[in-house]
């Protein structure tokens, strides 16, 4: 045990107390171990990849434990099924049709081929990863199999895998004794460093790579404490980060002019692959028409503008701005137009106004307007919002009554009043938050900034 332990220490860096513990559970294979253990935290945690790796070297033959996803495993037959051919060691084949060991339609025929087909004397474990999904297949699926090697009189031990905690995983009826819990918490950033090192290229300085592993997590650690996460990041910025040293823009030895140079990619990180707006393919595709070369600000609207055309919407520059003012006008009240678009005016200065002026607190008092919907609005406010957004004067060459006239044949923009002329009339807007979002970034306007709902 005390070689295995070190062996998985040695696989997943800070995850020492869990191992012991686990090892502990299992004991030696002649030793009865727990009939239920349960194993939770959060995700990116190594629950899985540790408890499989474990299993793979405490059960070398591998037909003293079975490993199912209950993603995989939809309904109770294929959980049933897939465990016996696992401890039966029978693996479905062309040779066998693809057949099962044995047809388990029901928890009852389950409990009964596990009678007859396990020994008596022998340890064999059900491993169900994801198992929060067991809460839905039936009231006493999941306190049947915690009670398993009491219904069964075998030696089954059945291991629960799940990111939800027990007070919430526990079966409302009870019936069975709570299980032996082991907890696996976050990485600290000690134990992050230690794993990402292991992704060093192995052309590069380990020391040098650590430096911006090191790096990478102070800039995303607010917001990002997953570790696949975290790992994914430094795969896609690292390629980007020492492309200087091979441009002859600097050497690994000066690196804050590095991180400055690399600053454009960090924030585009951020907002796209982070989010996933983007795809892995199409940043490594687009980043490298980027390059440090170029200034910097022409690096950042490079890679701003990664997708954009896969919005769904290629409208003229001045169209856009146009929809915008109709999503404002549409989900702002008119009584603050002229704190959020009066020249001059902080948007932020005006929410704190608005704010102690209504006395709503910040659990939102007020309803909000995205749940209500899009209201109607007089074409007039929604120029006014146009020409108070727009940061550059209007060209006299670009006819806004035409593009308005677009919008509504699109039926971006819908007509609530009758009438060939569009002195008068009012509308509403018919796009989404999400598809505004992502118009307003192609233009670099912040619109979250001037949307009543988000003070």
């Amino acid at each position: 045990m005390t070689e295995l332990s070190a062996t998985l220490v040695g696989i997943y860096p800070g995850r020492d107390n869990q191992i012991d513990q686990l090892l502990s559970l299992l004991r030696k294979p002649a030793d009865p171990s727990p009939p239920c253990i349960f194993i939770y935290g959060p995700s990116a945690t190594g629950k899985t990849s540790l408890t499989q790796t474990l299993f793979q070297h405490y059960d070398t033959t591998g037909k003293h434990h079975a490993y199912i996803n209950s993603i995989e495993c939809f309904n109770s037959r294929l959980l049933f099924e897939r465990t016996l051919n696992a401890w039966m060691g029978h693996q479905p084949s062309a040779e066998n049709r693809f057949g099962n060991y044995v047809k388990c339609d029901n928890l009852v025929d389950f409990i009964n081929y596990t009678r007859e087909l396990l020994p008596h004397g022998e340890k064999h474990f059900m491993v169900v990863d994801q198992a929060e999904r067991l809460r839905d297949r039936g009231a006493m699926l999941l306190t049947s199999l915690m009670r398993l090697s009491e219904l069964t009189g075998r030696d089954v031990s059945v291991v629960l895998i799940s990111n939800v905690i027990w007070d919430k995983f526990r079966p409302r009826h009870g019936g069975a004794s709570d299980p032996v819990s082991v907890f696996f918490p976050y990485y600290e950033k000690n134990q992050i460093l230690d794993i990402l090192v292991k992704d060093c290229p192995p052309e590069e300085p380990q020391s040098f790579f650590l430096t911006f592993v090191d790096a990478i997590y102070e800039v995303f650690r607010r917001n990002c404490v997953d570790l696949n996460e975290l790992r994914h990041l430094v795969a896609m910025l690292y390629p980007k980060f020492v492309q200087p040293v091979f441009e002859k823009q600097a050497t690994r030895a000066e690196f804050p002019r590095l991180f400055k140079l690399c600053q454009p990619y960090f924030t585009a990180a951020s907002d796209r692959l982070y989010l996933r707006e983007i795809s892995t393919s199409e940043w490594q595709k687009n980043s490298t028409v980027a390059s440090v070369k170029n200034n910097p600000e022409d690096v950042a609207m490079s890679i701003y503008q990664m997708a954009d055309s896969d919005n769904g919407l290629d409208l003229p520059h001045y169209t856009k701005f146009l929809l915008i003012s109709a999503y404002l006008a549409s989900y702002n009240p008119a009584r603050l137009d002229v704190q959020y678009f009066a020249k001059g005016k902080d948007p932020k200065k005006s929410r704190k106004k608005k704010a102690v002026t209504n006395g709503e607190n910040a659990l939102g008092g007020h309803n909000r307007q995205q749940l209500m919907g899009p209201k109607l609005f007089a074409i007039e406010r929604m120029l006014a919002i146009f020409y108070s957004i727009v940061a550059e004067p209007v060209k006299s060459t670009v006819d806004v009554q035409i593009q308005i006239a677009s919008l509504v044949t699109l039926r971006l923009l819908t007509k609530a009043s009758a009438g060939d002329r569009l002195d008068g009339i009012r509308c509403k807007c018919n796009v989404s938050l999400d598809t505004i979002r992502t118009i307003s970034r192609s233009v670099r306007f912040e619109i979250d900034r001037y949307l009543y709902d988000f003070a």
